[in-house]
């Protein structure tokens, strides 16, 4: 389960995504909790959310991430908004 500081829970790790190179793992990929966080966070093509591995503070029970380190979507205002 991968949660936030505050124990706000993000879903679950789904895979890792590793640099073969260097052998550092550089992101985790998640299996957000609700559409809540789906629609938060950034997804791939298949709704995942790809956290990278700098935002992760603990590994033990739960993985523990920063929140503020999330790639996040945001929200075009102006002429650049999403007509409905």
């Amino acid at each position: 389960m991968i949660v936030t500081e505050q124990g706000h829970q993000i879903g679950n790790l789904y895979d890792i995504v590793v640099d073969e190179n260097s052998g550092k793992m550089t992101a985790l990929i998640v299996e957000p909790a609700n559409d809540t966080i789906k629609n938060i966070l950034v997804t791939d093509k298949e709704g995942m959310c790809l956290v990278p591995f700098n935002a992760v503070h603990a590994l033990k029970d739960f993985v523990v991430i920063d929140a503020k380190r999330l790639p996040r979507k945001t929200q075009k205002v102006g002429m650049f908004a999403k007509q409905e």
